[in-house]
């Protein structure tokens, strides 16, 4: 018995790397992706996945591959990423890609509209935040090693900043504004803060707030469903080096 729960474990290894090449291997562009973390820590990114009873289901290069609810810790949607700049303490602003310049400007304006929970302060010079990194301590926490679920989510645009809270204290300022066609309740948001190593150091929760957009303008920019502010906030920390947006129920 003892055998077969090995060969078990080496297959679900051997399939999660195999669907993460296969996904994210030559393609050059980022798109959203579903995330299935397993029991024993293992992953697997596929575009989409169902559940049919007691499994769930997706599809890998040459059929379709299953694993048991039992065996699976959380489906994530992964809506969105980027790296952390140390090096620089000014703003850094994305907007969706449109052709014309004044819809650039329109949804720049919508993405610094709404601010939930975002620390009031003032922004950081480069000295400043070199400081404060040099004498952060490393962290000592442990490491994570390394139905239908359909993407919903359309990122629209995103903010970063470093800013000073109260005296001494600095956090990266992150927010996203997100086109979301279905209903929010019951879904989490979460920034997944990464090392240098693709190893998780810390989950931080996020605020939502609903952005107000005139019929006329939603028309305009083609908004289908709603748009929200999605808002997270990341003390310095040398050890992390990069962070993705996910969603989960």
């Amino acid at each position: 018995m003892a055998r077969k729960k090995e060969h078990g474990g080496l297959w679900l290894k051997i399939l999660a790397v195999t669907v993460v090449l296969g996904t994210f291997g030559p393609a050059g562009s980022w798109a959203a992706k579903f995330r299935i973390t397993l029991n024993d820590g293992n992953r697997v990114e596929v575009p989409y996945c169902w559940e049919v009873k007691e499994t769930v289901f997706f599809e890998i290069p040459g059929g379709v591959a299953g694993i048991p609810k039992s065996q699976v810790r959380s489906i994530q949607e992964i809506v969105a990423g980027s790296e952390i700049a140390y090096g620089t303490t000014g703003s850094r602003l994305r907007t969706a890609a449109a052709s014309d310049p004044a819809q650039q400007k329109e949804w720049a304006a919508l993405l610094k509209q709404a601010h939930p929970s975002a620390p009031s302060g003032e922004p950081l010079s480069p000295e400043e935040l070199a400081q404060m990194l040099t004498s952060a301590a490393p962290s000592q926490e442990p490491r994570e090693a390394l139905r239908l679920y359909r993407t919903s989510l359309t990122p629209k645009g995103d903010f970063a900043q470093w800013m000073r809270v109260h005296k001494n204290g600095a956090v990266l300022v992150v927010k996203y504004l997100l086109n979301i066609q279905e209903d929010l309740s019951g879904k989490r948001f979460e920034l997944i803060l990464y090392d240098g190593h693709d190893r998780i150091v810390q989950r931080q929760p996020c605020s939502v707030q609903p952005v107000d957009v005139p019929e006329k303008l939603a028309a305009k920019l083609g908004v289908q469903g709603r748009l929200f502010a999605v808002v997270s906030t990341i003390k310095p920390d040398p050890e992390i080096r990069r962070y993705e947006l996910a969603a989960s129920r």
